[in-house]
């Protein structure tokens, strides 16, 4: 079991590294010309799925404004709300959800935050990255992937999705408001 749990990371990771590779070479003027004016791209996110065999893992990051509305450390109680709140919400897993009849639990989360790291320098953008580590007990019943995002990540309107299930891949776009990712 831990090899297989390796493999879905490597996978996990080199999905991860490729995506965001191909995203900054296809982008690198345009967010080279927003970052001299201190900004970039809103309202998108990126998830990575892995199944193999029974155990799982779900990666998903998207700049803090997203969700809390800034990118800069908290200046004060009110942002410091938003930003513990945020950390809560992605880590109770209620924003995602796989066929029933798959029947997946999570079994591990990581949830991290530039806006949560002692830094020595102010970021100019400041992301969330959610992690889970899920074990589905019928992973052949698992054919939809599910989003929720109203209600704790207003801000993100696209989240450009992967997927490797049981040595299948695929990729598709969940745009706010759709019905459920097929992942086949």
């Amino acid at each position: 079991m831990t090899l297989k749990i390796a493999n879905a990371k490597t996978i996990l990771t080199g999905l991860f590294v490729a995506s965001c590779f191909c995203a900054g070479n296809l982008t690198a003027q345009e967010h080279h010309h927003h970052e001299e004016h201190g900004s970039h791209t809103h309202g998108e996110a990126t998830l990575t799925f892995v199944l193999e065999g029974n155990e799982a893992e779900l990666a998903f990051a998207t700049p803090t404004a997203n969700v809390v509305g800034f990118e800069h450390q908290a200046k004060d109680e009110a942002e410091r709300q938003l930003v513990q709140k945020m950390m809560a919400d992605f880590a109770k897993t209620t924003w995602f959800s796989f066929d029933p009849q798959a029947n997946c639990v999570v079994t591990g989360t990581d949830i991290s935050s530039d806006l949560t790291a002692e830094r020595s320098s102010k970021p100019q953008h400041a992301d969330l990255n959610a992690n889970y580590t899920l074990v589905c007990q019928n992973p052949a019943r698992l054919q939809t992937l599910t989003l929720d995002l109203a209600t704790i990540a207003a801000g993100v309107e696209k989240v450009t999705v992967q997927w490797i299930v049981n040595g299948e891949q695929g990729a598709a776009d969940w745009v706010r408001g759709s019905a459920g990712l097929q992942l086949k």
